[in-house]
């Protein structure tokens, strides 16, 4: 009984021994056909050597004894198989891949190494990777020269950026919409007022903010906006102020173009180039003086002398006029005596400055109260708000210190209180003066009348040199006052409602701004 139970179980295990061989072979013929089947698809060159040995057990050589047929066709020589390394390959020994080969075997480090083939006009880069499997060498190249070239370029084409944004010109800025910082710039802006790359690189849009001029700032804004509409091609541009130095504010032309977006409605990043352009600006702007005032100029010569004989005749008649009238009269009328005396002796001054006009001289500011102005302003004019029937109502107290020449300014403003008076009927006029502080470092002062007003078109070419709505004007007072304020790096706006009157309204920067 026993024997028979041992025969069955031999007889089993042999089944079960056989079954088990049999399932091996199979997993590893499956296995060989699929290492076959890489062997022969792979893109890579692939060979299998055989390391042959001096007697003192140094390698002497490498024996091909496998190789796929991505490896023949970069040979395009007679198939190596069965030959030698050092029999086929004379540049690869040239090239160290040979001693290469030798250090894998000798040490068991594996390969992975770029080498550079530039031989009878071929120029090519490999990849060489290989490893030990005991006496066998199995190494593999593949041909990387495209990707090389193409990584390349894109080096190049970075260095060459690189060097472009170094030499431009222009300060280059990226704006980065999702943090609102500044991602990137070029190079300083300007490192004597501590505006470097470093200072500038990651800092928030507000803390750029305040070094742009206040009434440029709403510029800013609204080329931010419009970039986060735009569209991949759209360049848009504007011409800021900004404040390098302590006090003088310079020009900049700044472009903007769409860097990087995620969607077609949601922008990541835009770009902006910054450029000064404070001396061309100023260039343009003295030859556009230069032009205004030779105009300007030839007619304050034409009205000057025009002007002399009637003013002398004016003076001759008042002198007569206090010879000839007895006492009792020239009581009743020697305040009006008074005006036309003083008002002769205002004019011939300023015959005698336009003659002299031709002679610019530029602006002298100083720190000065505004409230001082406009009360020496409104007691130039106290004759003709007298006798036009005007009332004055001013809303100012506390001083408003400026940076101001007190006598262009004052010409200014003397021109537009006597347009206002101008303006008002006799005896109804209201003139209303204010001057206030704005919390964005701007001084406000507005010139309202309630005369006749005007009308949209008026208001367009009011400052136009020789435009004017007067049966009998020239039209040069009120250009003079834009050209003055602009001098003052000061704005001036017009509000009007015909038959309700007319404001003039001009911002100032303070003084007290750092």
């Amino acid at each position: 009984m026993f024997q028979g139970i041992k025969n069955f179980t031999i007889r089993k295990s042999k089944k079960l021994f056989k079954d088990e061989s049999s399932k091996d072979l199979s997993d590893l013929n499956k296995s060989r056909k699929l290492l076959r089947t890489v062997f022969d698809t792979t893109n890579q060159a692939i060979a299998v050597f055989e390391s042959i040995y001096n007697e003192d057990g140094t390698i002497k050589d490498f024996k091909f004894i496998k190789v796929n047929k991505v490896l023949l066709e970069m040979y395009m020589e007679p198939n190596p198989l069965g030959k030698t390394y050092l029999e086929t390959s004379q540049y690869g020994v040239e090239m160290g891949i040979f001693d290469a080969f030798k250090n894998v075997m000798e040490t068991g480090d594996e390969l992975d190494k770029e080498f550079h083939f530039d031989r009878d006009g071929n120029n090519r880069w490999f990849r060489m990777t290989a490893r030990s499997q005991d006496n066998l060498l199995i190494a593999a190249i593949e041909d990387i020269s495209l990707r090389k070239i193409e990584t390349q370029k894109l080096e190049e084409n970075f260095r060459f950026k690189q060097h472009l944004a170094q030499a431009s010109p222009e300060t280059i800025l990226i704006i980065n919409l999702n943090s609102y910082c500044v991602r990137y710039i070029n190079k300083d802006i300007f490192p004597e007022a501590g505006m470097t790359k470093e200072r500038i690189q990651d800092t928030s849009l507000l803390e750029v903010l305040p070094f742009i001029h206040p009434q440029d700032r709403d510029k800013i804004v609204s080329l931010h906006k419009k970039l986060v509409k735009a569209s991949d091609d759209d360049i848009l541009e504007v011409e800021v102020r900004l404040k390098l130095r302590n006090t003088a504010w310079e020009w900049f032309n700044i472009r903007g173009k769409i860097f990087d977006r995620k969607d077609a409605s949601w922008v990541n990043e835009y770009v902006l180039l910054v450029r000064n352009i404070t001396e061309q600006k100023n260039t343009q702007e003295a030859l556009l003086k230069a032009e205004r005032l030779s105009i300007q100029g030839e007619v304050a010569r034409i009205f000057a002398h025009e002007l002399r004989n009637p003013l002398a005749s004016i003076g001759m008649a008042t002198d007569i006029l206090n010879k000839k009238l007895d006492p009792q009269q020239k009581e009743k009328i020697s305040k009006y005596l008074d005006i036309l005396s003083r008002s002769t002796k205002t004019l011939n001054n300023l015959v005698s400055s336009l003659l002299d006009s031709s002679n610019y001289t530029p602006p002298i500011l100083k720190k000065e109260n505004l409230v001082e102005i406009i009360n020496d302003t409104l007691e130039k004019a106290s004759d003709r708000i007298y006798l036009a029937g005007i009332k004055v109502i001013k809303k100012y107290e506390e001083p408003c210190y400026m940076l101001a020449d007190k006598e262009k300014l004052l010409i200014a403003l003397l021109n537009i209180l006597v347009n206002a008076t101008e303006a008002t009927t006799p005896n109804e006029g209201i003139l209303e003066i204010e001057i206030k502080k704005d919390p964005n470092d701007l001084i406000f002062l507005s010139i309202k009348d309630n005369g006749k007003g005007l009308d949209q078109n008026e208001i367009d070419r009011l400052f136009d040199a020789f435009y004017t709505n007067k049966e009998k004007g020239v039209g040069v007072g009120l250009t003079s006052v834009k050209n003055i304020l602009e001098e003052h790096d000061a704005e001036i706006k017009v509000e009007s409602t015909l038959n309700e009157g007319t404001c003039f309204q001009i911002s100032f920067q303070d003084e007290d701004i750092e």
